[in-house]
């Protein structure tokens, strides 16, 4: 109520508070909250950032990753910037820092497999090369590199825009990487038999339709089989070094 020129407030108890007091304590309290208001700020910021760091530190890699298990699960249709930046918890225009489109992601994430698998297969050639298990340890590597990345295999071989010319005087060039690696391998096995150029051509594929087949059994959702993969991968590519196999080429050549 007014009295004079003085404002008093009558509370619940009957007592009556200056307006003196009552600002102060609305100062008080008001500053109160803002400290409270900074120091929630800084921390919140700080975990912020953080986040955002990490995010950035490996958002290119995380974002190709993505890109690669949701069109595995969803198809290549389906695949977008947008949703790859909701997958890898960033802002829409995020994406847009390393990747103008969706076929440049595309791009990124066929280059990020092949690189790898192509370093896998060098790594391979450059240990077992003039060795008695080169074959089966070739053959091991290219089917454990997707055995473990199954996403992999069904991206690169099944959505991806790879070429892979079986010709084995085909252009190296413009052939896929990885194959070239593994052509020259084989033909440098046979290079010292009076194989003809054709046969050398029907082994390649051979080889080739053996071990990229077993890769494909491996990495599919709708195949059963009570053993290990991992415990038969010796076993079955063996089977292209057994006396066997030497006999029945021996005899077709």
């Amino acid at each position: 109520m007014w009295r004079g020129k003085s404002f008093t407030h009558k509370t619940r108890w009957q007592g009556e508070i200056s307006a003196a007091v009552c600002v102060d304590l609305i100062q008080k309290l008001d500053n109160v909250k803002i400290e409270r208001y900074n120091v929630d700020s800084v921390k919140f910021g700080r975990e912020f950032m953080e986040k955002k760091s990490y995010h950035h530190k490996n958002l290119k890699n995380d974002l190709i990753e993505k890109g690669i298990e949701l069109v595995d699960k969803y198809g290549i249709n389906q695949l977008s910037l947008r949703k790859v930046a909701q997958a890898c918890n960033v802002s829409h225009a995020a994406p847009y820092s390393h990747f103008s489109s969706k076929e440049q992601l595309l791009q990124a994430m066929q280059l990020h497999i092949t690189n790898q698998f192509a370093e896998v297969l060098e790594d391979t050639v450059s240990k077992y090369q003039n060795t008695p298990d080169f074959l089966f340890e070739f053959g091991k590597a290219y089917i454990s590199f997707f055995m473990k990345r199954p996403q992999y295999f069904s991206f690169l071989f099944h959505q991806g825009s790879i070429n892979i010319d079986l010709d084995a005087d085909g252009n190296k060039e413009s052939n896929y990487r990885p194959f070239t690696i593994y052509k020259e391998q084989i033909l440098k096995l046979i290079a010292d038999t009076d194989i003809s150029q054709s046969k050398k051509e029907d082994f390649v594929i051979a080889l080739f339709a053996y071990v990229h087949g077993l890769t494909a059994l491996t990495t599919m959702k709708n195949i059963h089989y009570s053993h290990k993969w991992e415990d038969k991968l010796y076993d079955l590519i063996k089977i292209f070094s057994c006396e066997f196999w030497e006999d029945l080429w021996l005899e077709y050549i």
